[in-house]
């Protein structure tokens, strides 16, 4: 059996990562594995940003972090930025490869 490259490197780097850094290495855009993440029922989109579903908050997939801001007019804000550790990136890893098998068997059976 033949290593997975994409598994040893996840493996290998233990820093977080952007949504879009995790896509780029599987040739995907940010909004496409954000939608698969939404579809295999990680992650939801509230108030315009994405966060884990309740069932996935305690595992340890993601670091959230915040940066306060001020806005032109003088008002404070705070940004949420949501990063995936290298569990979360083994789960996401998990997800593609499960998504890439099916779609493998559907076509031999097509």
């Amino acid at each position: 059996m033949n290593p997975d490259p994409m598994l040893e490197r996840i493996l290998a780097d233990k820093r977080s990562m952007t949504t879009t850094q995790v896509a780029k290495g599987y040739g995907m855009s940010a909004r496409k594995l954000n939608a698969l993440l939404e579809q295999a029922g990680i992650q939801r989109k509230v108030n315009g940003s994405w966060e884990l579903c309740t069932a996935h908050l305690k595992r340890g997939l993601v670091t959230i972090n915040e940066y306060p801001f001020m806005h032109r007019n003088g008002s404070r804000d705070c940004k949420t930025t949501m990063t995936w550790t290298p569990i979360g990136r083994l789960q996401i890893h998990d997800i593609i490869q499960s998504q890439s098998t099916n779609r493998r068997e559907s076509h031999a059976t097509t």
